[in-house]
């Protein structure tokens, strides 16, 4: 059993480290060493226990979860960061009796993790279940209180955060340490390595995150046997905490089914995406109240999406990023000038699709706009306009008239140094006058 001390080590270790990387991200970007993401980051971690137990563990980093939600329904992808070569710097000329598994989360400093994929709840969970066959889906697992999974979070992230810190005390990268995996060495590091985040609290070579707290119900690790010579298959589901929304699926009971990793004999690893029971909804088109005017500028959004949709994301190209479960009109404020290209993902049980206008919305700076008037000329003056544009200026004795009944007085473009000047010779029945564009 683990000892009282080394799991309150882990806790200190755990809270030091996520502080540092959150008070110096300039220093985690610039790094050469292995560069973990505390937001979904997915970690890849092999080890052998018992009698097996060799004189390393090694964590791989295998890229954002969100490119893994991204890939196609059915479609397979290759796992680069884990090979044959990586695999035996650390465990010799053979896989038998290693113990593997993928896992992720993120860190939980707000309510959610607005994402491509929709707002994920914090506390939220992604981790393997070893199959027993690679034709066959296990059974998925079930989601518990935000505080149980808090308890498994903070684990997974120490794994990462702990591999990170071992990374850069190692005198150098190299094939064995460097932005994507680390060799850990288990004389070097005994309460640091991936064993002692991963481990059972009252026995490590179960894969339960439950050094500290509540574990999960089964081990994340497959186990490769004695003789390796078959392909084995793990499920990986993504699990938010109960009573929360599962952004892709809108549900509140159900783990969601990814995909399943394949790991060959061989060392190498790969990806398969779920394939949809049902037909991807189609994203449809984006329209939309304006599409330009000066800023600060609010747009009501719409769109025609169908199928079987449980919630449409919306991202505006200017850091807002809005979830919505009902399909109804969103709206968006766009405070400085620029052009913005708007993103829809329309998600559901059959997948999801994408829609993308680029430069959809344009926005100038108001511009600030001057008139005076002395010996009957008034002289209208304006800066800050958007330069080559057509203005006009209307005349009227009327101010009630619709604009389309006004008199255009003038017609000219802004000037290349945004600027326009206007006089003209009033009388007394020379009324009001209005500056459109265009």
């Amino acid at each position: 059993m683990k000892s009282t001390k080394q799991s309150a080590f882990k806790k200190l270790s755990l809270k030091l480290l996520l502080v540092a990387a959150l008070a110096l991200p300039e220093l985690a970007s610039a790094q050469t060493f292995f560069n973990y993401n505390q937001y979904g980051d997915v970690l890849a971690g092999f080890r052998k226990t018992g009698t097996s137990r060799g004189t390393y563990e090694l964590v791989v980093d295998l890229g954002n979860v969100t490119n893994f939600l991204s890939v196609s329904a059915g479609s397979t992808i290759t796992i680069t960061n884990v090979s044959t070569n990586v695999l035996n710097h650390s465990f010799s000329t053979n896989n038998n009796n290693l113990q593997w598994s993928v896992f992720a989360t993120f860190y939980g400093s707000v309510s959610s993790w607005s994402t491509p994929q929709g707002s994920f709840p914090v506390d939220t969970l992604w981790f393997t279940l070893p199959g027993t066959n690679v034709a066959t889906q296990t059974q998925a697992p079930t989601r518990n209180s935000p505080t149980s999974q808090q308890n498994q979070k903070n684990s997974m992230l120490s794994v990462g955060a702990n591999a990170n810190t071992i990374s850069q005390n190692l005198v150098t990268t190299n094939t064995d340490n460097n932005t994507v995996l680390v060799k850990e060495s288990i004389a070097s590091y005994p309460l640091n390595i991936l064993s002692d985040f991963i481990g059972d609290q009252s026995d490590y070579t179960i894969g339960d995150f439950g050094p500290g707290g509540s574990p999960l119900a089964s081990t994340v690790e497959n186990t490769t046997p004695a003789s390796f010579i078959a392909a084995q298959r793990s499920d990986f589901y993504q699990v938010c905490p109960s009573t929360k929304v599962d952004p892709i699926t809108g549900s509140t009971t159900a783990a969601y089914f990814v995909g399943y990793f394949i790991f060959n004999p061989n060392g190498s690893m790969m990806f398969t995406r779920a394939t949809a029971a049902l037909a991807a909804p189609a994203a449809g088109s984006i329209t939309s109240t304006a599409t330009n005017g000066f800023s600060p500028l609010t747009v009501v959004f719409t769109n025609t999406a169908s199928g079987s949709i449980t919630n449409w994301v919306w991202n505006f190209g200017n850091g807002t990023i809005i979830t919505n479960t009902t399909g109804g009109n969103v709206t968006n404020t766009f405070a400085a000038g620029g052009s913005y290209t708007v993103t829809l993902i329309v998600n559901g049980p059959g997948g999801s699709s994408t829609n993308i206008v680029a430069n959809y919305i344009v926005t100038s700076a108001t511009p600030t706009i001057r008139s005076t008037f002395a010996n009957n000329l008034l002289m209208i003056t304006g800066t800050n306009c958007p330069a080559g544009v057509q203005y006009r200026i209307l005349n009227t004795t009327n101010v009630a008239l619709a604009i389309a009944s006004w008199t255009p007085v003038w017609t000219n473009t802004f000037l290349s140094n945004s600027s326009f000047a206007y006089t003209n010779t009033l009388t007394k029945t020379a009324g009001f006058f209005k500056l459109v564009s265009p």
